[in-house]
Order: structure tokens, then C-alpha cells, then sequence
């Protein structure tokens, strides 16, 4: 066994395991040890849990504003609750349990339980709990519960469905109706705001002799069993939990009992979905050489970043996936920038999705945009279903007056918008798939860059266009003008509207540009933005300024210095009057983040003394920010610096290291951008991928601490093996129909031949 902080790992490198409990934690582990496929999450918390312990399933598509004023996912009750009473006392976890252990397999996404406990009459009890959501039949989670005595007992074992979960922001769902099937309960309720109908179904196997009755409740419905039991004889109790909403079907609760009446047994599931798995591990695994901590840590990541992504239609990436309500379930720039390049380089079909949902709430980024005095998209900081804004005005409350603080993440934050457009250039740059760019990317580049020009501001004394009163990813200083994140990243979103317009086949063009209503003069306008953007370059330091006037302000080294000035703890360091607003300590990546997306913008010279530069100033305060230092340190050769920072940022969840209240906000469950960030900062970062004019860049480094590393990606449609050891790099191309593939590694351009490796000595 290998350990870090309470956490243990087998040599085999995928699976986690705790061996303490602790009550404490519920919040924390109910995250990291939850399940999920995608379509729901079910939190990780044991058969007897309720709302107290944060016991809570997250299904996709089911918005609602319970409270009047959040919008976020709701939670379905659990069908899975089940709870056991020996010889009349009931069973409740401890942390004086003579034995504990939980574990989650990654392999294929199950979770365990297994903990041993002596009643006060001295019967021991030994409960061992399974669980996995299938990938096979999304809509579905699965349960195997095995009881055992080490002397005769009393059992009372009662199951059913529990309706009253855990729910950040009201209660979600009213009316519940319950109705019986073939297979055991069900349940249908509706959602408060919108009136969806959501359908819960149980399935419920148990053969042991015992007596059966039935119970109702106000919250809950079920059966309670009696058994006499025998020492050592275990008993078994299998459970399924299917989950369906109008939103999945015109009829949930037809489709919710097909379903059920289809279900095989926990073993055939459990098979059936561990098929599923092995194919989703051949596309995103990496795998470390010799150190099993990075390498469990790093799948942990992969996995959670696998498990937020919808992919039975096209909906966001929740910033907390389906952890938890947190966040509302909605995306944030985070989509494209953190979670899309996984999928992008290693299955595209579901990059394509994540994109095919922008398309799909284009009309509600218009009406953001117009509803602010705009045109074109300005697509939604926090977007849901619609894409319609959820961003609330106010989050925060000044520690000075009490009064709440007017946040502008969702007005000045504009470079939300360029990331879209960003991403879709470079989703046709990696797969040269050219349908996608004409039936949906193009309109959106041109929306977005409709946004830009209605935005930016032109300044006649200095003859140039200026974006003013902005927000950069540094969400500490608003209404600032000219970042540089922001500038360059609309200059790239202009750009890439104004090639489309070169080169797009004229039949479709005119298509497009009909559709959209786009005047000559708008792509005029377009072409004088590009000509004369201010974008800030490099001073006589080499320094690129984050906005203007960034290097006025106060200088605190190291950044979090800044924290002695909080008069109370969990005061909002940023706009209007925080701590940090006044000086250059910044909350996460800014500058640093324009070389993530653009590593060859600058010389590598410029990039290092603006690392050297931000890093000492930058708070790491979100959990976006370790894994972008560790891909730029990286470019730049700090390989054990980009290490460090590689292992704090997959150690987030895992050690528990980011708070879950910020400013009275709950903030907690799985971040699952930067569970997204862990694949980049190998492949990205330490291997330095990327892909620009059909060529893959490669320049590989190798920690210390691993000897080697190895992946797989899909460019142009064509499969490369990348393997790294500490002296060699080794490019294989295992597609069906290998065709001659560009490279360039370290500088040097390499022409692959078919299947022929390319091997080369690693620097």
C-alpha cells in the first residue's frame, strides 16, 4: 500500500481507498467517492444516509429555481436508501467502528464500502456496500448490499425510496405521487418553476426467508424485511435506481419501467458496464512510469472529468459536474478552455458535442448580448439549458457595511465569448472537420465577433480600439481596460472570422451570412478592428502589462501577504473594495493563461520573465490556476516547478485543499475543471502538444519523479501512440489507415511515414 494524507493506494494504480471515517468529511468525500455516467451523479454516501449526510443524485436537465432566485439541478429522491436494525438497535456509522474501509475502482467506476461494527449486546455486524452508474444504461445506478452476523440476530432491513434529499437551494420537486410495479416502488413528482415531470423507479431483489411488509411514509416509501439470521451466513439484498424526466421523454415513467423490466442482475450490470469503461479509458488514459500516486491521482482526475460530461445530448459541463447543485450544473469559460482539449485530442465526437451546445443556446447568448445594449453573442458566464445568463448580480457581502457586493462577472467578463470562439477554431484545426464549421461554427464566430466590434471602443486620439470596463480570468480586478487575455483573445476570434470569410466555399458563405443578416459593412468593420486592436506587448522588462495600470498599483510579494489585511475571514478579496483590488496580488492565471491557449504567441525569453514575473503575485485562489502554471512552466523548461504544481493541482479533491463556502456561497464538491486541467498538464505541458497549419508539435520533458509517461491521441483522424521515456520519444500511428502525419519536435520538422514510428531523443 501507498499513502498520502488519509488516502491509500494499490500498486495497481486505480484504486483509491480510505480506511478511517470521519463524520467531518461527508461534504468532501460524498464527492470523491460518487459515481456517475454523465446523465446523473450519485454522491458518495452509504445505504443509510440522508439529507444530513448529503446523500443527493444530480440528474441533468432538470432546472429549476425552487427558492425564487438560484436556477440549479435538482436532486431526485434516492432509491437506493435502505438501513438495517440488529436485535432492535439500529446501525449507524462511527469513527469507533472496529473495521472501515471505502474504496472507489476508477477501472470501472464502483464504488465499496466495507465496515465492521460490535453492537452493545455484542453481536458484530459486517455491512459490505457496492455501487456503480451504468454507462451501459445511463439512466440507471446500481446496488449490491451484503449483510452478515458472527452469531444469530434479529435483522430488520428496511428500503424503499427516500424522498427527502439533500438540496443547496430549496427543495425542487413537489407532489410526489408513489406507485408500485413488477419490480418494487416508484415515485413521480414535478418540478416547482418549470413543471417538469421527474420519474423514480426502484428495482429490489431479495431472497433471503423473511417476512415482507410494506410501508408509506410522507417522505419515503418501501418494504421492511425480518430475517432470522444464521452466524456467518450472509445475507444479500441486490437494488436498482432508474431515473427518468420529461426532459429525457415524452413519457418518463413508460420509459423509467422499460427500463427497469430490462435490467439483468448486479453481476450482468456490473460486467456490462465495465465494458463500457474499458473503452473509455482506451481513449483518455495516461500513464505514468513508475510513481502509482501521480498515476491514481492523476486517473482520480480523468475519471471525475469523464463522469461530469453529458454525452446522450448536448448540455453543459457543470463547474462542480454532478457533484453537487453547486455552481447550478451550468458551464463557465471552463468548458473550452479546461475540459473540451481531453475530448478534443482524444474523442472528438464528444469535443463536437460540447461545441454543439453552444450552437445550441447561440439564441440565448444573442439575447444576453441585445439585452445589454449589444449585438451579436455574448455568451453567458454561468449558462444553463437555454444559455440565457444565471449569473446573479450579487454574490458577496462587504465586510465593511453588510451590504451586498454588485459582482459584474456576468457584464464585464466579456472574454467568455472569444474563449467559444477559440475553442471551435481550434476543435477544426485538430480534426479538420469542415461540416461542423459550416453548419454551426461559422455562425457563431460571426455572432461573436459581431459582439466584439459592438463592444470595443475606439479611440480616435491614439487611432485605435480598445476594450474598456472588462473583467480578465483574474476575477479580483473588474472594470479594468485592455487586458491583455481579453484583447488578444478577441483578436484571435476577429481573425478567425474574417479567414472564414476568405475561405468558406461561396455557396455556403452566402448561406450563413444570410442566416445571420451580416452587412458589408460589419466585415469592413471587422478588418479595422484587426488592424488597429491595441494588444499589449512586451515593455522595455519584457513584462506584458495584465491591464492598464496593473503596474501602478501596489506590489506584494509573495501574494499572500495580502491575507493579513482581511478583517474578517471569508471577506471577498476582489471588486469593489477587497484587499487584494488595490494591489497586483491577482486571484489565479491571467497573462500566464494567454501561453496556455497560445504557446508560440511570444519567444520562449518573454514567456519565462513573465512567469518569473506573475507567479510571485498570483494567490492561487482557484482551482483553475495551479494546472495553468504547470503547462506554461513547463514550455519554459522549470519541469520540477511544473511538477509541483501539477501535483497541487491533482491533489485538490483528493487532500480536500480548496474551501467549500466563499463569501457565504456554497462552492463545495468536485472541480471538474481542473480534473479536466490534470490530462493537459501531461499531454499539453509536460509533452508539449499541440496542433497549428496540420502539424503536431511535440517537445517533451519528464519530472524527476516519473520515468516515462504515454498516451493516446486522435489528430486529423488519425490515432497516435506517444510514448516518453526519460531518454526517448517514440510516435506510433495506430490508425487502420495510416496516412503521413507532420511533426515538429523540438523545433525540428519530422515527416511521419504511414506507420513507421518517428523516435527521437528526448531533451
Amino acid at each position: 500500500m501507498n499513502k498520502i494524507g488519509d488516502h491509500l493506494w494499490t500498486d495497481t494504480g486505480w484504486e483509491v481507498i480510505k480506511s478511517k471515517y470521519a463524520a467531518a468529511q461527508a461534504i468532501t468525500e460524498g464527492s470523491n467517492f460518487m459515481i456517475g455516467n454523465g446523465f446523473l451523479g450519485y454522491r458518495g454516501t452509504f445505504a443509510e444516509d440522508g439529507k444530513n449526510e448529503y446523500a443527493a443524485c444530480i440528474v441533468t436537465d432538470t432546472w429549476d429555481k425552487a427558492d425564487g432566485k438560484w436556477e440549479e439541478l435538482s436532486t431526485v429522491p434516492n432509491a437506493l436508501w435502505t438501513d438495517v436494525t440488529i436485535n432492535g438497535e439500529p446501525f449507524a456509522m462511527a469513527e469507533d467502528v472496529d473495521e472501515f474501509q471505502r474504496k472507489i475502482d476508477l477501472s470501472q467506476g464502483v464504488t465499496s464500502r466495507v465496515v465492521r461494527r460490535r453492537m452493545s449486546d455484542g453481536t458484530q455486524v459486517t455491512i459490505q456496500e457496492e455501487k456503480f452508474a451504468s454507462y451501459a444504461k445511463k439512466h440507471t445506478v446500481m446496488m449490491k448490499y451484503t449483510l452478515q452476523t458472527d452469531m444469530p440476530a434479529e435483522i430488520t432491513l428496511r428500503t424503499g425510496i427516500d424522498y427527502d434529499v439533500w438540496s443547496i437551494n430549496g427543495d425542487h420537486l413537489q407532489g410526489h405521487r408513489s406507485f408500485a410495479h413488477d419490480g418494487g416502488f416508484g415515485v413521480q413528482a414535478k418540478t416547482v418553476t418549470y413543471g417538469d415531470d421527474v420519474v423514480v423507479a426502484e428495482t429490489c431483489r431479495f431472497t433471503a426467508p423473511s417476512v415482507e411488509l410494506m410501508y408509506e411514509e410522507d417522505d419515503r416509501i418501501g418494504r421492511t424485511y425480518s430475517i432470522s439470521t444464521t452466524a456467518g451466513e450472509p445475507l444479500t439484498l441486490e437494488k436498482a435506481m432508474t431515473v427518468y424526466s420529461s426532459n429525457d421523454a415524452a413519457n418518463p415513467k413508460e420509459e423509467c419501467l422499460r427500463e427497469s423490466r430490462e435490467l439483468g442482475s448486479y453481476a450482468e450490470e456490473k460486467k456490462r458496464n465495465k465494458g463500457e469503461w474499458a473503452q473509455l479509458w482506451d481513449h483518455y488514459d495516461v500513464v505514468i512510469q513508475n510513481n502509482v500516486i501521480d498515476q491514481v491521482a492523476l486517473r482520480f482526475n480523468i475519471y471525475h472529468a469523464i463522469i461530469a460530461t453529458p454525452v446522450h445530448k448536448s448540455l453543459p459541463i457543470g463547474a462542480r459536474g454532478l457533484s453537487c447543485q453547486a455552481y447550478q450544473g451550468a458551464a463557465f469559460w471552463d468548458q473550452e478552455i479546461y475540459n473540451m482539449p481531453m475530448y478534443l485530442y482524444s474523442n472528438p465526437e464528444i469535443a463536437r458535442n460540447i461545441l454543439e451546445y453552444r450552437h445550441r443556446t447561440l439564441d440565448g447568448a444573442r439575447r444576453k448580448a441585445k439585452r445589454l445594449g449589444y449585438d451579436g453573442a455574448f455568451y453567458a458566464w454561468i449558462s444553463g439549458k437555454t444559455g440565457d445568463e444565471l449569473c446573479p448580480d450579487f454574490f458577496f457581502e462587504d465586510v465593511l457595511s453588510g451590504r451586498p457586493i454588485r459582482n459584474h462577472f456576468n457584464d464585464w467578463q466579456i472574454h467568455i465569448s472569444p474563449d467559444v470562439a477559440y475553442a471551435i477554431k481550434k476543435y477544426n484545426q485538430v480534426t479538420g472537420d469542415q461540416q461542423f464549421m459550416e453548419e454551426y461554427g461559422a455562425e457563431m464566430i460571426f455572432e461573436i465577433a459581431r459582439f466584439l466590434a459592438s463592444h470595443v471602443v475606439y479611440r480616435p486620439m491614439r487611432q485605435q480600439y480598445e476594450f474598456v470596463r472588462v473583467q480578465g480570468p483574474d476575477e479580483y480586478h473588474e472594470n479594468v481596460d485592455n487586458n491583455a487575455f481579453t484583447n488578444y483573445q478577441a483578436l484571435f476570434a476577429l481573425r478567425a472570422a474574417l479567414e472564414l470569410l476568405d475561405t468558406l466555399d461561396k455557396q455556403v458563405l452566402d448561406r450563413i451570412v444570410a442566416k445571420v443578416g451580416l452587412r458589408q459593412e460589419e466585415q469592413e468593420l471587422w478588418r479595422d478592428i484587426v488592424d488597429r486592436l491595441y494588444v499589449p506587448v512586451p515593455d522595455e522588462e519584457g513584462i506584458i502589462e495584465q491591464f492598464a495600470g496593473y503596474h501602478d498599483l501596489e506590489t506584494i510579494i509573495p501574494a499572500n501577504k495580502v491575507t493579513e489585511r482581511l478583517i474578517r475571514e471569508d471577506e471577498y478579496y476582489g471588486y469593489p473594495n477587497g484587499v487584494a483590488l488595490w494591489t497586483q496580488c491577482i486571484k489565479q492565471a491571467d497573462v500566464i493563461q494567454l501561453f496556455v491557449l497560445h504557446p508560440r504567441l511570444f519567444e520562449r525569453s518573454i514567456v519565462e520573465k513573465n512567469y518569473d514575473f506573475y507567479e510571485p503575485r498570483t494567490l492561487h485562489f482557484s482551482s483553475l490556476s495551479p494546472s495553468s502554471y504547470a503547462i506554461v512552466a513547463s514550455q519554459i523548461g522549470k519541469v520540477e516547478e511544473a511538477y509541483r504544481n501539477f501535483r497541487r493541482s491533482v491533489m485538490i479533491d483528493l487532500l480536500n485543499t480548496n474551501e467549500a463556502v466563499s463569501g457565504g456561497t456554497f462552492i463545495g464538491g468536485i472541480h471538474t475543471a481542473a480534473n479536466g486541467a490534470s490530462w493537459q498538464m501531461v499531454v499539453n505541458g509536460f509533452c508539449g502538444l499541440s496542433v497549428s497549419d496540420k502539424t503536431i508539435h511535440l517537445s517533451p520533458k519528464v519530472p524527476k519523479a516519473w520515468d516515462g509517461y504515454a498516451f493516446s491521441i486522435i489528430v486529423q483522424g488519425q490515432t497516435l501512440r506517444i510514448d516518453v521515456t526519460r531518454d526517448t520519444l517514440t510516435v506510433t500511428n495506430r490508425s487502420e489507415t495510416p496516412r503521413d502525419m507532420r511533426l515538429n519536435v523540438y523545433g525540428s520538422e519530422v515527416l511521419m511515414k504511414g506507420s513507421d514510428a518517428v523516435v527521437s531523443a528526448v531533451q
